[in-house]
């Protein structure tokens, strides 16, 4: 979660004076708090918030409120990072990693100064997880848990995921098609070995795991935006 919380902090915000709730700061950032949002659970998400890098001695201003059954993380942004591509896969993945640091179901809505919502990243939509051992593999709702699962397995099986190694790998489905991500070095990303030898490994894994149905395999930075495909 760092990563993300730590470049989620980069481009927050402060909002403009007026009252959106109760206020408490957590080195230097304002979580202001309503709608059924307790302060013991102001507290908590302080807490994350300060304990992950958000809170970080910058002012910016995030706001916590709770709309039906769900909980909402607005934050402040620049509109500028709104459409920044870069920057996608880390709102996406961001209600999963807050619901799991809250353990509570958490929407991310992207705000204007004055808290206004401009974009929803909903948990529903978000990348879940599934370990396979030290592997972290995210994977979208266009795949189901048993494609996740055989995924996993050949992973095990062909040596890829062991107990000691961190890596993090995502599996979609687009047209009928799987898609593999797989976050590299930036030095590997430019290596043609490094291609021929994903080339091979994306093959074994549509036979193995996925009767023989194509896969491409994503060779991504560490924020999962592909770099170059392997094909």
């Amino acid at each position: 979660m760092r990563k993300i919380i730590t470049l989620l902090a980069a481009i927050a915000l402060l909002v403009s004076c007026a009252n959106y709730g109760e206020k408490k700061v957590y080195n230097g950032t304002e979580v202001y708090y309503k709608d059924g949002v307790t302060e013991a659970q102001a507290d908590k998400l302080g807490e994350s918030l300060t304990t992950s890098g958000f809170a970080d001695g910058n002012a910016k201003s995030v706001q916590f409120l709770k709309d039906g059954d769900v909980y909402v993380f607005k934050m402040v942004i620049k509109e500028d990072f709104l459409n920044d591509s870069s920057l996608k896969s880390v709102f996406n993945f961001f209600p999963k990693e807050i619901s799991d640091y809250m353990d509570l179901p958490i929407d991310l809505h992207l705000c204007d100064d004055s808290f206004n919502t401009i974009r929803v990243h909903k948990l529903e939509d978000a990348r879940k997880i599934m370990m396979a051992k030290a592997t972290e593999i995210r994977y979208t709702k266009n795949v189901t848990v048993e494609e996740v699962e055989k995924l996993k397995n050949f992973l095990l099986e062909y040596g890829f995921s062991d107990n000691d190694n961190r890596k993090t790998v995502e599996l979609d489905k687009e047209d009928g098609a799987y898609i593999f991500k797989m976050v590299l070095a930036d030095e590997k990303l430019e290596n043609e070995s490094t291609v021929t030898l994903l080339k091979l490994f994306g093959g074994e894994m549509s036979e193995k795991a996925f009767d023989g149905q194509p896969l491409k395999v994503h060779m991504c930075d560490e924020l999962m935006n592909t770099v170059k495909i392997a094909e």
